[in-house]
């Protein structure tokens, strides 16, 4: 049994035993007169709290693959819908990529942009191994992914956003996992920057610069411990062609509740990879940055579409995790219940806590959560190369921001099926 297993197994027997203890002494006590609030907010603390602890202790253990030397074919396939002010650089950054440029290609799909992304594109177009096509209709990023896969060659499929900057060895750094054949997808790494791909300079940007740190660094890469990363972001990807291949048409017809699909793509194809069998794993040195929202409404608007895609993603991945291993199943189903559990406890812990008079309780809740954003926040700056002592101020003040976000993710679950083509525009 491998180390990690092993330290898992300890966790998780030291913290039964201080559960039962625990329980042991609450018998002490009229837990019959306890209110059903009381024993919800008890479960989900019981779940929660030694989960916290396990992602933050664990995540120390992620080390990302080394390079091996390791150079398949690889097509870079960036899907663009009007982006004519940073579609020149993302293509620069990957044609300056240091990968050998007889082992990689880059194909451009331009999905009948309404301003001059295409005339952007065509300016760059100066290379063999680079090919640009263009659809008649707008179809949305799925189907123009698909559409330049179709004419693509490699073994690996690089997924890069028009948005995004690539550092010159992350698309070599990405592919260095496919050398272990159990690795069906890789998940790059994100740096928030803004539009001229400096530091970002509002407190919009800032709260996604630290949010980014946690879900890349430290979720991703716990998920990587045990091959699972729930979801390639689409920021920068990459998949094993064979593998994608064989799903692509489920993946493009994607319905939910009879409707079709056309925000998650990153995460369904990440579901469906899992499905067959194969890991996905995060890569920290494959770098990349994005522009992330400034401002508050288009803020709003991308977490509505995370929201919805990971409703969506949840509910199918449910059933795939059925078919994993036992320390899979643990952690997925614990997210799971942590994701859909924590806009009511959050709304127990505050409003109604407060109209039964708790206050006391209320405080204490949002004491806990200011002490679990700060312990998150040192991990980050431990372990996350550019975030600074500021971003650990950010990091904290996040936590009320979370109480926004709770109401939008709110409104996202109820309205699954809605959503554009091109969500972010």
């Amino acid at each position: 049994m491998s180390h990690l297993k092993k330290s898992f197994i300890l966790c998780t027997n030291i913290y039964l035993t201080v559960v039962i203890l625990a329980f042991i002494y609450l018998s002490r006590v009229n837990l019959f007169g306890w209110h059903w609030t009381y024993w919800l907010l008890a479960a989900y603390g019981i779940v929660v709290t030694p989960f916290l602890i396990f992602r933050l202790a664990f995540t120390y253990s992620y080390k990302p693959v080394p390079d091996q030397g390791f150079r398949p074919n690889v097509s870079v396939i960036v899907p663009v819908y009007n982006e004519e002010n940073g579609i020149g650089e993302t293509i620069d950054s990957i044609l300056n990529s240091d990968y050998p440029k007889d082992k990689m290609e880059l194909i451009v799909i331009d999905d009948k942009s309404t301003d001059k992304t295409l005339e952007v594109v065509n300016k760059k177009h100066l290379t063999q191994n680079f090919k640009v096509i263009t659809l008649n209709k707008n179809m949305g990023k799925r189907h123009a992914m698909a559409s330049g896969i179709k004419q693509s060659s490699g073994e690996v499929l690089v997924c890069v956003d028009s948005d995004t900057i690539v550092k010159p060895d992350a698309i070599k750094m990405l592919v260095q996992p496919f050398a272990d054949e159990n690795i069906y997808c890789v998940c790059g790494n994100a740096v928030v920057v803004n539009e001229s791909h400096t530091k970002v300079n509002t407190v919009v940007a800032r709260f996604q610069k630290v949010w980014y740190a946690d879900a890349f660094r430290l979720r991703k890469g716990i998920e990587s411990l045990f091959g699972m990363v729930l979801c390639c972001s689409g920021v920068l990807s990459a998949y094993r062609r064979e593998k994608f291949d064989k799903v692509v048409d489920e993946w493009l017809n994607e319905t939910f509740l009879g409707r079709e699909v056309v925000s998650g793509d990153d995460r369904q194809m990440t579901n469906l990879m899992l499905r067959m069998g194969g890991k996905s794993v995060f890569q920290s040195t494959a770098l990349s940055y994005t522009i992330a929202p400034h401002k508050l409404k288009k803020f709003v608007k991308q977490q509505v579409r995370w929201g919805r895609s990971s409703f969506r993603g949840m509910l199918f991945a449910s059933k795939v995790f059925l078919r994993k291993n036992f320390f899979q199943k643990i952690i997925f189903y614990t997210t799971m219940f942590v994701t859909y559990m924590s806009p009511l406890t959050m709304l127990l812990s505050t409003v109604g806590l407060a109209l039964m008079g708790r206050y006391e309780l209320v405080v204490g809740y949002f004491l806990g959560l200011l002490v679990v954003s700060a312990l998150t926040a040192l991990s980050d700056k431990l372990l996350v190369e550019y975030f600074t002592f500021k971003d650990i101020g950010y990091r904290i003040a996040f936590s009320m921001m979370t109480i926004v976000i709770t109401f939008v993710y709110l409104y996202s679950w109820i309205t699954p099926w809605k959503g554009k083509v091109w969500g972010t525009r």
